[in-house]
């Protein structure tokens, strides 16, 4: 169970970051902030964004490709005994 929640919120974490990395964020409006003081002068007023994330598009495609081989040489076994008899045979 912790595993699983682990791995939501690994999904999770790495979704939302993908998201705001592929945004595309234009400042529309300057902000301001207000006066630091007991009492608040004025209105404070934050910065609009207009934030438009990545156009999508998931599909399927079928793609011929060539897979290289791979030609392993397996040793005989007498090229795996040892120089040396282990010291039980030798007896």
């Amino acid at each position: 169970m912790k595993n699983q929640l682990r791995g939501l919120l690994t999904a999770c974490a790495s979704t939302l970051a993908f998201a705001l990395v592929s945004c595309d964020v234009d400042k529309k409006e300057d902000g301001s902030l207000p006066e630091v003081k007991v009492q608040v002068d004025g209105e404070a007023k934050l910065p609009k964004y207009d934030v438009n994330g990545p156009d999508v598009t998931v599909g399927k495609k079928k793609v011929e490709m060539e897979v290289p081989t791979v030609d392993i040489n397996i040793p005989k076994e007498e090229d795996n005994e040892p120089a040396t008899k282990p010291a039980e045979e030798q007896k």
